[in-house]
């Protein structure tokens, strides 16, 4: 097997998993908690993914997002974490159930979205797979932050959100620049 491959198939292997574990999460009710478990695992999945170009991907440039990438989501994964361990009591505010209205919607947009990704050309490179799973993952990042910036009740995660949305928009244009 190609050192190469071996990264293309560890970002596709991230995503998948990633996008298991948010598919398989019991929602609470609470938008802010249901945000925040949800995002921490969106961002793990990215990290991962990020960890498999540093390690098998060429090109210098993309490696160095890679870096940025892990750095700044691990961050905020520390953070969801910490909101997560204090908000023991959660305030059930909205209906996950309900997924035509409110923030079961935007989460139900968000998985629909991340389910109907396009598959990846198995001949590309694991910097050609990074860019390919990176632009649409950010977009399922950034659609959950809207609609949590819309529904949700934390002024620390409402911040956030807003961050991962500036941050998330930077990185997609650059990741197109690449393309």
């Amino acid at each position: 097997m190609q050192l190469g491959m071996a990264g293309s198939e560890g970002i596709e292997e991230s995503m998948s998993s990633g996008m298991q574990e948010m598919q398989n999460m019991q929602m609470t009710g609470d938008v802010d908690k249901d945000f925040a478990m949800m995002m921490k695992s969106h961002h793990q999945a990215a990290v991962d993914m990020a960890q498999a170009e540093l390690e098998s991907g060429k090109d210098e440039s993309l490696k160095k997002m890679a870096q940025n990438i892990i750095d700044a989501q691990k961050s905020e994964i520390n953070e969801l974490q910490s909101f997560l361990d204090n908000h023991k009591n959660p305030e059930k505010n909205y209906d996950p159930s309900m997924k035509e209205k409110s923030f079961a919607k935007v989460m139900d947009q968000n998985m629909t979205m991340m389910m109907d990704m396009p598959k990846m050309d198995e001949s590309a490179s694991t910097d050609k797979h990074f860019v390919q799973m990176m632009v649409p993952h950010h977009q399922g990042a950034i659609m959950m932050a809207e609609g949590f910036v819309q529904f949700g009740k934390d002024p620390g995660l409402i911040a956030m959100a807003k961050k991962i949305i500036a941050d998330q928009k930077m990185e997609i244009e650059q990741f197109e620049k690449m393309n």
